[in-house]
């Protein structure tokens, strides 16, 4: 999506009662035009305008918790030209590690009312009920806590209207907040926030590899990349693989191969062989050339192959 297009898919959203917001996390600064971005808001809307979001954990450096800065207030519309510069930076930072630019949320309640609510949706209950802290508006994190959800609306969005932000794929997602009653967060939310630095690795090698491709249309990975990709470590561990390079091996072979790849005789006995002889799987796999690939996946559905 054109930065453009992109900037008037935000503004859409934007209703006179409600306040616009756009989230920048400091802690991914990594250009000169990262910390311009924060310079031109600050001196385009003024120091009032912008909220922390307080981190428990960085309590010892304030300067880097997320900020909340309100585009525009009930009764007034966002700047076309800070929606564009913010556009672009979101696009900018689309395949780094940490992305500056984390979404724009649009909510009835104040600042500080959504700056708390930011701050309380990253503390994550362990299967103890301990509470630890994990920033789930990050986009990628945002993502995999969505998916959780078998209704995605069930989510802890609320008092957030509408919360926009690129998927991994590179897409505009949508989160509608409900108000009401509140639902529990599903069992493995905790458990996939503990895997996003895998996910995020093998997501990084995956982007590489489709880059590659001579087909245009592989060139760019489909939207919920991120859940794809957590789902087959899933998959990975459920066969008993627990080393992280068997995992990530495995999860790129069915990325880039077939989704079901594990349901192929020879591939279950490579990774039986990984799970109980202690071999790597990753030499096992590498002996089959793609023409021997496109052989073992000949009987799975066409429809879903990669080769």
């Amino acid at each position: 999506m054109k930065v453009e297009n992109l900037a008037r898919s935000i503004e859409g959203h934007h209703a006179a009662h409600l306040h616009c917001h756009v989230l920048i996390d400091p802690l991914a600064v990594t250009a000169r035009s990262d910390h311009a971005l924060l310079a031109r808001l600050r001196e385009t809307l003024g120091e009032a305008a912008l909220t922390r979001v307080h981190r428990a954990d960085l309590a010892h450096a304030p300067h880097l918790h997320p900020v909340l800065a309100c585009l525009a207030s009930p009764g007034s519309s966002p700047s076309s030209d800070l929606l564009e510069l913010t556009a672009r930076a979101a696009h900018r930072g689309l395949h780094r590690h940490r992305r500056y630019l984390c979404g724009w949320l649009f909510s009835e309640a104040t600042p500080a009312t959504v700056a708390a609510h930011l701050t309380a949706m990253c503390r994550i209950p362990d299967a103890k009920r301990h509470f630890n802290f994990y920033p789930v508006y990050e986009p990628v994190r945002l993502e995999l806590l969505a998916a959780t959800f078998r209704q995605v609306e069930h989510g802890p969005w609320w008092p957030i209207n509408s919360w926009l932000f690129l998927s991994s794929g590179g897409r505009l997602a949508h989160l509608k907040g409900q108000s009401g009653s509140r639902h529990s967060l599903p069992e493995p939310a905790q458990r996939i926030q503990e895997d996003v630095a895998l996910v995020e690795r093998v997501l990084a090698v995956w982007r590489v590899l489709r880059a590659g491709s001579e087909d245009a249309s592989q060139c760019q990975v489909p939207p919920l990349a991120a859940v794809r990709v957590s789902n087959h470590i899933d998959d990975a561990r459920a066969l008993g693989l627990s080393a992280e390079e068997d995992i990530t091996v495995f999860a790129l072979h069915h990325l880039c191969i077939h989704p079901k790849l594990n349901t192929v005789a020879a591939v279950r006995s490579m990774v039986d062989a990984a799970v109980n002889d202690r071999r790597p799987l990753a030499p096992m796999l590498a002996r089959y050339s793609e023409a021997q690939w496109c052989r073992l996946i000949d009987p799975l559905p066409v429809n879903e192959r990669r080769l």
